[in-house]
């Protein structure tokens, strides 16, 4: 049973990850204003991480119950990096983007450590390494 819960849970995340950054992301973008798009997205990718951080301690402990079978080496180690991965990019760039733009709107200059953009690249390339040990997640769980 607790193998089954894997591959879904699994399946589910990583769906998750390439639907929000395949078509919904970039659909908003595409068809309504980039502020508006920005405001729908930052309800999105909250709930995102959060779900996924939830998902890889579901996918943890379900490994354990089952005996450390229904995951096996690969998946757990995809797991933990998924784990620290939306971790460092959610919520540890997320407020160094949100400070960097609170400066910049009280016309304060930007250190680099805070700066939108570059900040918003990192978090881009952790987002896709997410989502690539997603697609090895469920390679292995099924």
């Amino acid at each position: 049973m607790s193998r089954i819960l894997v591959r879904l849970i699994a399946a589910l995340w990583c769906g998750a990850l390439w639907c929000v950054g395949a078509l919904v992301a970039p659909s908003l973008f595409a068809t309504i204003g980039p502020a508006e798009a920005g405001r729908a997205v930052a309800v999105i990718f909250p709930n995102l991480a959060t779900a996924g951080l939830v998902a890889a301690v579901l996918l943890l402990v379900l490994d354990r119950i089952g005996g450390a079978t229904a995951l096996g080496q690969a998946g757990r180690r995809a797991v933990l990096l998924m784990a620290v991965g939306v971790g460092v990019g959610y919520f540890g760039l997320k407020p160094l983007m949100n400070h960097g733009r609170e400066l910049a709107r009280a016309g304060q200059a930007v250190p680099f450590w805070a700066d939108f953009g570059t900040l918003h690249g990192v978090s881009s390339v952790i987002y896709l390494l997410v989502a690539l040990l997603a697609l090895r997640l469920v390679a292995v769980v099924r």
